[in-house]
Parts: structure tokens; sequence; C-alpha cells
């Protein structure tokens, strides 16, 4: 029972939604609920009629809301043409309109720190700025700038204003960025503009057509800003319906923090199952607003799915959640179309339903709560304070990485940095293991430091030493070892192979000319490369392979590299076959067995090297791995050339057929295959119905 209740499932039944992060893994995991539903606001308002008789004035079609300090809450009510004001437990305050001057469909609002209300009046492409009573001060028209064009126009559908009464307004297709006015509505530029997105066939384009032909083209444009936040400390949020920008982190600079960031590659929306058309289709994205709170957990909302995220400082991903949506009677904590997005005092979420006309309002739950309290301290750099948090959080929780990530950081600050690197791996965190690693091997050096110089002395004099031996020894050994091998032709056979490391012509010449090889030193050969292989992924420093032991599919890594060296060698001899070849299928299948002894050389001592090595060493890891393919491809390149005895251009254009009938073969082999199952499928049914 124990067990049961302390589940993430345990408050499925009153939660109508599942909650989901990902590992350092980048698995989906679940998790326990952050928010529960607290309630619905703006489900019921009553304005007075002309009677003074209260009338029932739902929302309509509402885009955009926003919560002020003392959590009073201010709603767009764009289908209505008014701007609706609740108060913290969503009763309602006022109706804000004006008479001389209404607006019209109204998209956006903004209360600054005095109470003022600013409104971006869409329908009459103008911004309002009122009083904390509502009465009209001023409106700020379309921008006038020689910097502006004549053809633009303005479209106010979101807007901000910062501390110093700078106001960021985003205007509908405006692709120039965030139009910046000053407080007395002067124009003073374009902020945030996203950047154009090229694609491979738009580069052919202007390299090879003519200018007559280019202004044809349709113009390369960045995408439109849809909505914007600002957080306590003046940066600023924004949103657009962008492959590479969808969320921006903006500093003063304009600089966005968050370059890297697509909402696509940290939310599986394939895993959420949610909102899913009837065909099977895929859900999209289409995020359309982003709010902050006030420990600078973002929050973004996906229009399409009716997903909520949330993420860190850095953009790293916390939680996000959904619930298919049912017509009919909403239900509470449910959102269908959700437009904006908005955060209280008290951290509480509120979720504006343009298709339901009301605000859903979740709450945090003690598992939400200690997060965030726990990150608060992360930030503040009281790692000791906050590992009480984040141990009760892990204890709740064992897979979710983030408490493992800020354990660890708590044991490296605290010089525990063992511990630090056991939940840096749990994290997935290679850099804060690598560093850890760093601070334990510096740690070492400095206390053994003495005996390392000797050894290295010792080592030294030894190698010298035992040189010169070597090369007084070496005729004689070496005549008594070619007798030796001469008795053990496989044993013979498989130490050619390493001879063709140093003269790789001469090797591949002697195995057509000579017999040096054989299939059994092939297999030899191959078996070793599989062992070393299997080696570097259990022996190689989890530095510079971050993915835990157990998910890795040796067998399958195995399987398919076998299954791709086999078509190379059946490929390569029907092309030699056609394009003139000398080679046998022997001798191509020893060939290319031989031409990966560069592996076996290589690959282990890297390996084993890598557990010794930190990522300020990475390019010499890398350039190591990059040698050894590079080194086999060489191979490969001088095995075809001796035994097909091809030129250089030959036998590029040999490499290259192989290659391209490698892919011809397994495209046939996967059309067969699911032929096939098809063809079974179809008869095992037709079995079905005749037995009946």
């Amino acid at each position: 029972m124990v067990l049961l209740l302390s589940s993430p499932y345990a408050t499925k039944a009153e939660i109508p939604y599942d909650t989901f992060s990902v590992n350092g893994f980048e698995k989906t995991i679940f998790t326990q609920p952050a928010y529960k539903p607290y309630g619905v606001f703006a489900q019921d308002i009553y304005v007075n009629d002309e009677n003074g008789e209260l009338e029932y004035s739902p929302l309509n079609q509402p885009q955009d809301m926003f919560i002020d300090e003392y959590d009073n809450v201010y709603i767009a009510d764009t289908g209505n043409n008014r701007i609706i004001h609740l108060d913290d437990s969503g009763e309602l305050v006022r109706i804000i309109t004006s008479s001389d001057n209404p607006f019209n469909q109204p998209s956006g609002i903004f209360v600054d720190t005095n109470g003022e209300i600013y409104v971006a009046d869409t329908g009459n492409r103008r911004v309002v700025k009122l009083d904390k009573d509502g009465s009209f001060i001023k409106e700020f028209g379309r921008p006038e700038s020689r910097y502006i064009d004549e053809k633009f126009v303005f479209e106010p559908i979101n807007l901000i204003v910062d501390r110093r009464g700078i106001i960021y307004i985003v205007s509908r297709g405006t692709y120039q960025g965030i139009i910046q006015l000053n407080q007395e509505g002067e124009f003073n530029g374009f902020f945030g503009t996203n950047i154009t997105e090229v694609s491979i066939m738009d580069r052919v384009r202007n390299i090879f057509y003519t200018e007559e032909q280019l202004s044809r083209q349709i113009r390369l444009l960045p995408s439109a800003i849809r909505n914007i936040d600002i957080d306590d400390e003046g940066r600023i949020y924004t949103v657009s319906r962008d492959s590479k920008e969808q969320v921006k982190k903006i500093n003063v600079r304009g600089e966005n923090q968050w370059k890297d960031f697509v909402f696509g590659d940290h939310i599986n929306l394939d895993f959420l199952r949610l909102n899913q058309s009837e065909d099977g289709g895929k859900p999209t994205t289409n995020i359309t607003d982003v709010s902050v709170d006030s420990n600078g957990i973002v929050t973004v909302v996906d229009k399409e799915s009716a997903v909520i995220a949330q993420f860190d400082q850095n953009g790293d991903l916390l939680f996000f959640w959904g619930a298919p949506y049912a017509t009919g009677a909403p239900r509470v904590g449910v959102t269908g179309s959700p437009v904006a997005i908005d955060t209280d005092s008290k951290n509480r979420i509120y979720i504006l339903d343009e298709t339901s006309n009301l605000i859903q309002v979740l709450e945090p739950t003690k598992f939400g709560s200690d997060i965030q309290r726990a990150y608060i301290l992360t930030q503040d750099g009281l790692y000791n304070e906050s590992e009480e948090y984040w141990q009760e959080i892990s204890r709740q929780n064992a897979l979710f990485s983030p408490s493992h990530s800020a354990l660890a950081r708590a044991a490296f600050y605290n010089e525990d940095y063992e511990k630090a690197m056991e939940l840096f791996k749990l994290a997935g965190d290679e850099e804060g293991y690598s560093d850890a690693f760093w601070q334990i091997r510096l740690n070492w050096f400095q206390k053994h430091f003495g005996l390392f110089a000797n050894a290295m002395i010792i080592l030294g004099i030894g190698s010298v030493a035992g040189t010169q031996i070597y090369r007084k020894r070496k005729k004689k050994r070496k005549t008594k070892k070619e007798a030796k091998w001469k008795k053990y032709k496989l044993v013979d056979h498989v130490r050619h192979a390493f001879y063709i490391l140093r003269h790789p012509i001469d090797g591949f010449t002697d195995i057509r000319y000579r017999q040096k090889g054989s299939y059994a030193s092939a297999f030899v050969i191959l078996a070793l490369v599989i062992i070393v292989g299997l080696l570097r992924i259990y022996y190689t420093s989890f530095t510079f392979q971050p993915v835990p032991i157990g998910s890795i599919n040796a067998g399958g890594i195995i399987l398919v590299g076998s299954l791709i060296w086999l078509s190379w060698v059946i490929c390569h001899y029907l092309i030699g076959s056609i394009r003139y070849g000398e080679a046998r299928f022997m001798e191509i299948f020893i060939g290319s067995a031989y031409s990966l002894i560069p592996i076996i050389v290589l690959g282990l001592p890297l390996a084993l090297l890598s557990n010794i090595m930190t990522l300020s060493e990475a390019s010499i890891y890398t350039t190591f791995s990059s040698l050894i393919i590079v080194w086999c491809a060489a191979l490969v390149f001088w095995k075809v050339q001796s035994l097909q005895n091809y030129s250089v251009g030959e036998t590029i254009t040999s490499i290259l057929l192989t290659i391209f009938s490698m892919i011809m073969l397994w495209v046939l082999i996967f059309i067969i295959v699911g032929l096939s199952s098809e063809v079974l499928e179809f008869l095992y049914t037709l079995y079905q119905e005749v037995t009946m």
C-alpha cells in the first residue's frame, strides 16, 4: 500500500492528465504531477443590462490575459471588444470599455507596476494606454520613421512594457521583429528579429539563378513573432511559429540566449498521444504563448497539441503534460485551444482557452512546490540548503534527472568528487562527470607526483635500453621467427594482416600473388574486430560515451555492422566482375577483412585511454577516433586498387558504384521483406475467413 500511494500513478484518478519529463539520456519518463487543477475562472460573467438586471455575458474568443503583482487577472475579450478585470479569486471586478473610442478586437493586454493598462487594440491598429481606473491617457498609432517602409501595416496583437517605460509591440505578420517605442511613442527600432530560414534548394537557386529568375521567387523573410513576455530582470521571451527559433530568451542587447532551443527536441509529442487526428497523423506544434514566473521558470503552451511544458532558466526541460480534449462540458484542468498563459505570485498557472471561453487554473502539487523551492536555492548558490529538497524529490522519483544533477553539483561544491561523478552519470551529464573526474585526477597527480615522475624516468630509460637490445638481436630473431611462422600458415596469414599496416599496396598484392591470406585468417581478424568493438562499447569512459550501458544494443550494432560489411564484399565483387576487375571473391573477402586492422590496433587502447581523459582532451580522443575511420578507408582504397589492378580513377569509380549498389540492394531487400509480410498477412487473413 505504501508503494502504491507513493507511486506517480496514485493521483491519476483526480488529475485528468499525465505528466512527463525527459531524463539525461533523452528518454521520456512518467513523473508525479507537478500541477493539479485549482479551478475555473471567467466561466460565469454577468453584467447589468439596460434595465439594471444581471445578464450572462461570457467571453467570446479571448486572445490574451495578464496577471499583475496583486494577482488581478486582466483578459482581452477580443470578440466582445472589452477588457475583463477579475480579482485573485476569479470574481468580476469591472469591465473596461471605451465609450468615446471603443475597442475593436483587442488582442493583447499588459499592466505595469503603476497599474496603468496597455491594450493592443488590433482592429483599430493602435495601442491604448489607460490609467489604473480605466480612463484614457493616450494612444500609439503606426510609428513614423524613415526606417519603416510605406507599405508597413501596424496591427498590434501583443505587447509588454519594461521598467523604463519602453513599449515592445508585436504586430501581426511583422517579420522585422518587435516594434520598440519610447514613453512618448517615438520609434526606437526593431528588436529581437528572427533569423531567416534558408533551405539547401534556396542556396542552390542563389548560385545558379539569374537576377531576373530570383526576382520572381518568393522573398525569404524571417518568421513573425507571435507572443511576448518579460521577466523581473528585463529579459524578453518570444514565441514564433518557426522551426529554429520557436522560443527565444533575449537579453537587453537583443541576443538570443536560447539559440539551440527547439520545442520539438524537448517534447515527445508522439509519446503523449494527444489530440491526434482521426487518420492517425502525428500532432504538430503551434506555440501560442510563454510565461515566466518569479523564480525564472518558463512555461510554454502549445495550441495544436494542448501541451504545457516547463523549462528552467537554462532552457532545460522540467515537465510537460496534457490530456485529450473532449467536446461537451469542459473538464477542470483540461484545455482544448489554449491561446495565452500566465502565472501569479503563488506560482499558479492560468491558461486561457478560446474554445471554452474560460481560464483553467492549476496550482503546484507538493512535488512541484519542492522542485520550485529547490531550484530557487540552487540558483542562489545555496547547494547545501537545496540538498534536502533534492534528496526528497529523488526519493519520490528516482528517474527525475534534474534532482541527480542538482545533488551532483552539491557534492561537487562540497568536494566529494567521487559522489559527484556517480550522480552526474545518473543525470546523463557528461560535462559535469568530466569536471568531477578532472578534480579527482588533479588530486591524484598532486598526491603521487613524485612516484609518477620516477616511473616516467624509469620507463624512458627502460625503453632506450630495450631498443638497443632489440636492435642487437633483431637479425637473429627475425631468421628464427620466419622459420617458425612458415610452419603455421594461419599465424603467418594473421601476421601478414598487420604487415599491411606498414606496406598496404605490397601487402594486398601479396594476398593475390603469394596467397598471404585465407578464409580462416579473415574470420580471425573479423572476430578480433568484433571483440574490440564490444570492448570499446563497454570500456569507453562515460565522458565520451554518455549513454547507459544497459541501453546499448551491442548485438544489434554487431549485426548491422556485419551485414554492411558483407554487403560491401558481395557488391564490390559484382561491380568488379562487371568492370573487368581481376580479384576473386576470396581475395576480396580477405582484403576487406584485413582493411579493418586499424580498429584492432587503435580501438582498445583508445577506449582504455578515455578513462583517464576529460573533455579538455576531447580533441585528442576525436582525432584518434577519426584516424581509425580514415585509416580503414585508406586501406579499403588501396585494397581495391591492388587486388582489382585499377588506376586511381577506376578505383574511385568502383567504390562509388559499390556504395550505390549497396543502397539499391538494401532498398530491394526492404521492399521484398515488406511485400512478403503483406502477402503472408493476406494469406493468414484468408485462411481465417475460410476456416470460420
